[in-house]
């Protein structure tokens, strides 16, 4: 073991985030299959969790989103997985599309707003009814909601510094 191995030890801060960090990826992981599961309960067949999540992007607020739009509001990086997805919907007929320009505009369709219905119906009975019985502060939830938020921006910085560093 050389110099910069033996005094290579994490900070304290390092180690918390390291607990953080391992935390993040049970729950993304959890998450993701809850949403498959849940999207099921509610009527879908053969969505993945990123299919489930764009057809949500596309149904919120309902308002049609272009391809860059959705990449935005999921932070996706990788457009061709979101367009894949959107294909995928238009199949199964939970989404369609318009052209507006050159750009292809997406919209729920009247099953895709169904779907989303069902999906939340799901959600209140197991999730929310679950939570509720565990007595779940919500009011904490909307702070760890804000908390998560600000940890995005803070990984999505120390990822594009990363990348500047690694040229040099």
């Amino acid at each position: 073991m050389n110099d910069t191995e033996q005094n290579a030890s994490p900070s304290p801060e390092s180690a918390r985030l390291s607990e953080l960090e391992f935390a993040m990826i049970v729950s993304i992981n959890g998450f993701w299959k809850w949403v498959v599961h849940c999207a099921e309960a509610a009527g879908a067949r053969g969505l993945s969790s990123l299919d489930v999540l764009v057809l949500h992007a596309v149904n919120q607020r309902a308002r049609d989103k272009r391809l860059a739009d959705i990449c935005l509001v999921l932070n996706v990086e990788d457009s061709h997985t979101v367009a894949y997805s959107l294909k995928k919907l238009e199949e199964q007929g939970y989404v369609v599309h318009r052209q507006d320009g050159r750009d292809r505009v997406y919209a729920s369709s009247p099953d895709g707003d169904a779907l989303c219905l069902k999906y939340l119906e799901v959600r209140e009975k197991t999730l929310v009814d679950s939570l509720r019985a565990d007595e779940t502060d919500f009011a904490r939830l909307d702070e760890t909601a804000r908390s998560l938020g600000r940890m995005a921006r803070y990984y999505s910085h120390a990822s594009r510094a990363a990348t500047v560093a690694k040229r040099k």
